[in-house]
Order: structure tokens, then C-alpha cells, then sequence
């Protein structure tokens, strides 16, 4: 992804670092100098928040872990000072997958607080037990500074290294539970809403009423936060109100692709070309504006591939016309008719295969490219 560092791929998943990340950092000196922290004061405190997004992570993986159990791969997860993304190819369909996935995420948060909450009863001993216990009630009460700083005073005891990471890690863990579990789609408790909706109104229906909710709540978000100065809420209800609404055009969408095929959309008349060929012979067909992408033949007919637009430009950006056709040929995909043209949307738009092959066992039948594709859902969706 764009503007993100790459940090390491674990269980195959590709793990990043957006850029605005960075702002952490620049938070936790900020408050450590609000504080009047010393170094080693400022630097527990980024400990902290770097274990903070390490449960963030696991909690994102506990998505894309549970999403391959259905057959769902992840592109990758992206960290970001709102929280972490776990880019799925796609949720599955099946309302009971799709609980279980949702669910998956903050499941592992209960783990993990329970895991830490189990740590600090063995490493903590009378006082300080009771004193992490009181600290850990501090972080749900409402009590006000001066009490807390009463407490403080009395006991002689300070909330530092571990007595502050785990109590606050706890709360923190049980908070993000709480928090995924909003019904504000597309947050996990809305796509655990739309999951209970679509087990009896099916997903399309289901969705909109989640994402409505889901917009909803956003405004809530929105509106509080800025009332409040609380920035980053308002941050998170402006995303949970764009994707709800982009997430409902995309399942509007998949309801519509599926109700077409392959050989609806088939161009039989489409230009060959040898892998033979010149580059300058693909240059001129280019210049006719007749077509951008091509289907490339060997000798006996044989389809070896496809030459892209972006491939002939880098051609005559190289002088090298003349140059044989094969040595620009990129792979092609090969579709059955009958093949969902949900399918043929996803290696158009998301593999991005400008043009595809469409055969059956007679065959080669003709070819779906961008621009044909488009416009068979712009001509049928005004049908």
C-alpha cells in the first residue's frame, strides 16, 4: 500500500506501517513533556503504546486467521493510528462465516486481557495485587484526579513499569472489545449485526440496514468528538461513515454482477496478434483507437497472452518497435463462460487484467475487457 513501510510477514500476511503512524511518537513526547517525564520515563511510555498496537495486530490477525478457515485470503494489514485494517479479499457470504470472522477479533482482545490478567496474579503479591486490582477499577470509574491522587498519596505506591503496563493493558483490551462491539458497521459489531440480519433477510437487505445504522452511529461519533476535542473519535466516525456507505454500494454491486455470466458480455471480434510481430505493427492498431488491449498467438494459434496498452507505451518510450510482440506479452486469464461475472469484475478491477480470454472445450469465444465491461453495467443498470 501507498505511504506505508513494510515491517515483516507473519503467517503470510505482510504486516504495515502507514506513515502517519509516526504520530504516536510524536504524541507520546508531547505528553511525556506535558508530564515533565524524564527519558526513561518517555520512553516506557512508547513501550506502552507500541505493546498497545502489538493487541491491535493480534487482533487483526485473528480476523485474517479465522477468514482462511473459510477460504479467504488477506492482502495484507495496515497499521494506523486509529487502529489496524486487515484488508480481506473479500468477507464470506455465508452470515454464519461471516459471524465468525467478525467475532474472531475481539475474542482474541478477551484472550489477551484474560492472558495478562493471569500474568499479573502471579508476578504481583499482596499490596501491590491490591493495589493493581484498585488501579485496574481506576481505568472504568469516573473517579476525579484529587481522589485518585488521595489513593495515591496514602498508599505511598506510584502506578510505574508493570504495575501501570498491565492494569492499563487489561482495561485497554477489555475497552476494545467493548468498543468493536458497537453495532456501527463496518466495525465488527455491525458486521456481526449484518451477519444476525442477512441469517433471515439476506445480505443485501441486511446491509443496508447495517450500514444505515452504521452511518448512524458515525454521526454520533462525529458530532461528539468534535464537541468534546475528542479528535480522534470524530476521526473514527468519519471512516465508519464512509465505508458503510462505500461497503453498501460494493454489496449492491456483487447482487447485481451476480445475476449475469461471462457470455453475456462476450466481444467475438477482437484483433490477433503474433508473438512475432513487430511492436510497430501494435503501435498503429493502438493509434486506430479501436481497441488498447490485445490477445497475442504463436505460430500454431496457440493463445500465449495479452500485450496491455501500458506495455506498447513502454515500448515507444524505449524506441524498441521493433522489437518481436512476445517479449512484451504479459499472462492471461482464461474464464468459462458461464463463469459469474462477479468473477470477471474481480480480475478486471481487482487483479487488474485489463482484458480476459473467455473459452469452452470448442474454444476460444471471444474476449471481456475493461471498457466492454463497463459499459454492459452502465447500459444494464439504466435497463
Amino acid at each position: 500500500m501507498r505511504g506505508s513501510l513494510r515491517l515483516f510477514t507473519w503467517f503470510g500476511i505482510p504486516v504495515h506501517l502507514h506513515w502517519s503512524f509516526g504520530l504516536i511518537f510524536l504524541y507520546a513526547l508531547w505528553i511525556g513533556y506535558e508530564n515533565s517525564l524524564d527519558l526513561m520515563g518517555t520512553l516506557w511510555l512508547m513501550g506502552f503504546f507500541i505493546a498497545l498496537f502489538a493487541c491491535v495486530l493480534l487482533h487483526e490477525y485473528g480476523h485474517a486467521l479465522t477468514a482462511r478457515r473459510y477460504g479467504v485470503n488477506t492482502h495484507d494489514i495496515i497499521l494506523t493510528p486509529i487502529g489496524g485494517i486487515a484488508r480481506l479479499e473479500k468477507m464470506p457470504e455465508k452470515p454464519v462465516q461471516e459471524f465468525v470472522v467478525a467475532i474472531a477479533g475481539p475474542l482474541v482482545n478477551v484472550a489477551i486481557a484474560i492472558l495478562l490478567f493471569g500474568v499479573s496474579m502471579l508476578v504481583f503479591q499482596e499490596e501491590r495485587w491490591e493495589f493493581f486490582k484498585w488501579f485496574l477499577q481506576q481505568q472504568f470509574s469516573f473517579a476525579g484526579s484529587d481522589e485518585t491522587g488521595q489513593v495515591l498519596e496514602e498508599t505511598g505506591m506510584q502506578p510505574s513499569g508493570l504495575l501501570f503496563y498491565l492494569p492499563v493493558l487489561v482495561a485497554t483490551n477489555i475497552g476494545l472489545v467493548l468498543f468493536n462491539l458497537i453495532p456501527a458497521f463496518p466495525m465488527d459489531g455491525g458486521r456481526i449485526f449484518r451477519s444476525l440480519l442477512a441469517m433471515k433477510w439476506g445480505r443485501l437487505r441486511a446491509t443496508q440496514w447495517a450500514a444505515w445504522l452504521g452511518q448512524a452511529i458515525a454521526v454520533v461519533f462525529i458530532v461528539y468528538g468534535l464537541w468534546v476535542n475528542a479528535f480522534t473519535l470524530a476521526l473514527v466516525g468519519f471512516f465508519v461513515f464512509t465505508t458503510a456507505r462505500s461497503e453498501n454500494s460494493m454489496v449492491r454491486l456483487d447482487d447485481f454482477l451476480k445475476r449475469y455470466k461471462a457470455k453475456d458480455l462476450i466481444r467475438p471480434q477482437f484483433t490477433r496478434l503474433q508473438g512475432n510481430d513487430w511492436m510497430q505493427t501494435a503501435v498503429a492498431l493502438l493509434q486506430q483507437g479501436l481497441e488498447r488491449h490485445f490477445l497475442v498467438f504463436d505460430f500454431s494459434e496457440n493463445l500465449v497472452g495479452i500485450l496491455e496498452e501500458s506495455s506498447i507505451l513502454a515500448a515507444i518510450k524505449k524506441n524498441a518497435l521493433s522489437q518481436e510482440i512476445v517479449q512484451f506479452t504479459q499472462k492471461v486469464e482464461i474464464v468459462s463462460p458461464e463463469e459469474s461475472l462477479q468473477q470477471v469484475f474481480y480480475l478486471i478491477r481487482q487483479q487488474g487484467n485489463p482484458i480476459i480470454a473467455v473459452s469452452d472445450e470448442t474454444g476460444l469465444l471471444g474476449v471481456i475487457d475493461e471498457a466492454g465491461l463497463y459499459n454492459f453495467m452502465r447500459i444494464q443498470s439504466k435497463g
